[in-house]
């Protein structure tokens, strides 16, 4: 459900930019949020417990993009940046543990997400950020600007740049003080705007910022293979969608131990195999009833297509992820 102010508000920034525009959104449905942002081919889970609230503070000067994303639950996050940028995310605030990539995100790290990768994000409890996409072509000239390195080999892949505490704290007072002057163009959006200029100096400070980190480019070869084990899983389970999740017979399947399924699942994703399997099916479940029209969906059905043969079971663990019944969905779509 959007709320504030009777849904989205979208502007254009100034006469001088008529391709630039403003849009808010507050939601309580996180698959409201992913389709908010245009451009990105990207999935939502919801993985942490309890109703979601999110909001969004979109913002996009040319063909630079900068938003501000509060999730208000633990979300995770697949998906590739919009086509010819490189995406980058900041933290405002972290409450609880974070992994990118299979690796544990501290709050000064910025996310490094190369034109065409595809990242991987386990966010916190409560996650506040603001996301940047910069066109690859231009993030490269200001990087050889300020740099004798190859700045390609900088952005080979998926990555955490390692920000010193002030130089993080830099990026984040300059993203900040953009946010606001977008939210005042929003109470006089016939005033002259100063962000496509601010917009152009934090894209520098990012610049600048990767430059002189220390990029986590290359995880180690346990965190590849065990990213690999549980992509691996996940799209078994997906394949046999309604079955019941047989943990024993997984990795008897997939060749590997439970201790070492245990083990990867863990550390990668920060649950065990059998909680995150779960809930990546109670979240199609949830599409399913949320994109429905009451009456044509039956819940039973719902549960029966994602491996829930027991309704009440079913019923207890979806009210405990997503903070309301199926029905309440259903009807709620």
């Amino acid at each position: 459900m959007q709320e504030l102010q009777d849904g989205p508000i979208s502007s254009p920034l100034n006469p001088m930019s008529p391709d630039a525009h403003i849009q808010r959104l507050q939601s309580q449905d996180f698959t409201e949020m992913e389709e908010a942002l245009g451009g990105w081919n990207h999935r939502y889970r919801q993985i942490g417990r309890g109703a979601f609230r999110g909001r969004l503070l979109l913002t996009q000067v040319g063909a630079i993009g900068i938003f501000q994303n509060l999730w208000g639950r633990s979300i995770h996050y697949q998906g590739v940046a919009p086509e010819g940028t490189i995406a980058f995310a900041v933290s405002l605030v972290q409450t609880g543990e974070a992994r990118w990539m299979g690796q544990p995100m501290a709050f000064d790290d910025m996310i490094v997400q190369p034109k065409g990768a595809e990242g991987e994000y386990i966010s916190a409890s409560l996650w506040d950020s603001v996301v940047l996409t910069i066109p690859e072509v231009d993030l490269l000239q200001r990087m050889a600007d300020i740099t004798d390195a190859d700045p390609v080999d900088m952005l080979r892949r998926p990555s955490l740049a390692r920000l010193s505490k002030e130089v993080a704290a830099q990026v984040r007072q300059a993203c900040m003080a953009y946010l606001r002057t977008a939210e005042q163009h929003l109470a006089k959006p016939d005033a002259p705007s100063p962000l496509p200029e601010m917009a152009k100096s934090t894209v520098d400070l990012v610049a600048r910022a990767l430059v002189s980190s220390r990029p986590a480019h290359d995880p180690k070869l346990s965190i590849r293979r065990q990213r690999r084990l549980v992509a691996n899983v996940v799209d078994y389970c997906d394949d046999r969608a309604d079955q019941p999740i047989q943990i024993h017979e997984l990795c008897h399947e997939l060749e590997v131990s439970e201790r070492t399924l245990r083990y990867a699942f863990q550390h990668v994703i920060g649950a065990s195999p059998l909680t995150f399997l779960k809930r990546q099916r109670l979240n199609r479940a949830y599409r399913a009833l949320h994109k429905a029209e009451p009456g044509a969906v039956l819940i039973k059905q719902a549960a029966h297509n994602n491996g829930f043969s027991h309704l009440g079971q079913f019923s207890q663990d979806y009210k405990q992820l997503f903070g309301e019944t199926p029905s309440e969905t259903l009807r709620r779509g």
